[in-house]
């Protein structure tokens, strides 16, 4: 599997601490929010560069908003300028 971006993965050890904080099993916390549990797991590990409606689902159980889950922008650096799935350059790049 390929590394994803390291801002991927702050997202990933963010939802972690948050539902390590809460107190609750990897399992459980999967099931609330309705995702399998081996991707949930590749989530909190940044393996995997989810939808915003995962992430939201994600926020909801984990009763916070989900821009508390995202990097800084400070650590949004070396952003790839081209889409991964089109091979097109963004706009503004």
């Amino acid at each position: 599997m390929r590394k994803q971006h390291p801002s991927i993965e702050l997202v990933g050890r963010s939802i972690r601490a948050r539902r390590e904080a809460l107190g609750i099993s990897q399992d459980d916390f999967a099931a609330r929010v309705n995702v399998d549990r081996a991707y949930y797991s590749h989530v909190e590990r940044g393996r995997y560069n989810i939808t915003l409606e995962v992430l939201f689902r994600i926020a909801a159980g984990l009763a916070c908003p989900p821009a508390e889950l995202m990097p800084g922008l400070s650590e949004l650096v070396d952003l790839p300028h081209t889409s991964r799935t089109r091979g097109r350059k963004k706009a503004g790049a």
